[in-house]
């Protein structure tokens, strides 16, 4: 358990504990199910000193998503009427409040390079991966969250996409493969995007670890062949 303190505070020890004093200008908590918990942008900022730069911006990315479909992800206020969408654990600016101020404190330098590139509309941690994947390989960062029309008529959203060279790229989870419904959808929107001369590349797991070397090579071919066309 990792227990905060505001400074000049006795930090409790014993099995099983982590504690840690911070400077009272952070010092902040809120109620959860009746037990005081470190607000989310806080919390996020202590993760530094355990996480890697890209995990932050995973758990970035999680916090300012609004989308209710994002997986797993837990909302004390969570709308139950089915709402699509609802408000962000955390806003872009807390985030990036907090790693400003965090300054040279430990992981602060991390932290201010995870929120420049955190965004916003992500829906499940592994399309941050796949983000991530794609701009490590030194391609451009694609869009993320893409709504593609067709005139009037609503294509599809895509993960991510790079919109005026007609790719989009998807990631799909287990449940795009054991969910009947889910699966059907897929095959759907893919056809429909290739119906309108958009190229899609679809992703899963395997294709990101332990390399991604293939898939990048395919992100890369694809942004080739559109810039030999004109697009």
């Amino acid at each position: 358990m990792h227990v905060l303190v505001p400074a000049g505070r006795n930090r409790p020890a014993g099995r099983g504990i982590r504690s840690r004093s911070i400077h009272e200008q952070f010092w902040d908590a809120r109620d959860l199910h009746g037990v005081p918990v470190a607000p989310p942008a806080l919390t996020w900022a202590t993760a530094a000193r355990h996480l890697e730069v890209s995990e932050l911006v995973v758990l970035g990315d999680a916090l300012v998503a609004t989308s209710t479909n994002y997986e797993r992800l837990v909302r004390p206020n969570a709308p139950s009427d089915g709402a699509r969408t609802a408000p962000p654990l955390a806003s872009l600016e807390e985030l990036t409040g907090i790693a400003d101020a965090w300054g040279n404190r430990e992981g602060g330098a991390s932290l201010r390079v995870a929120a420049a590139r955190i965004r916003l509309g992500v829906e499940s941690p592994m399309e941050t991966w796949t983000r991530l994947v794609i701009v490590a390989a030194g391609l451009p960062e694609p869009e993320v969250g893409v709504e593609v029309w067709n005139g009037p008529e609503f294509v599809g959203r895509v993960d991510l996409a790079y919109r005026a060279q007609r790719i989009a790229i998807e990631y799909e989870g287990d449940h795009h493969r054991t969910d009947k419904r889910q699966w059907r959808k897929d095959i759907g929107r893919v056809n429909r995007l290739q119906e309108i001369d958009w190229f899609a590349i679809r992703a899963t797991a395997a294709q990101l670890w332990p390399t991604p070397t293939r898939f990048v090579d395919q992100v890369r071919a694809a942004l080739h062949r559109a810039e030999a066309r004109g697009a």
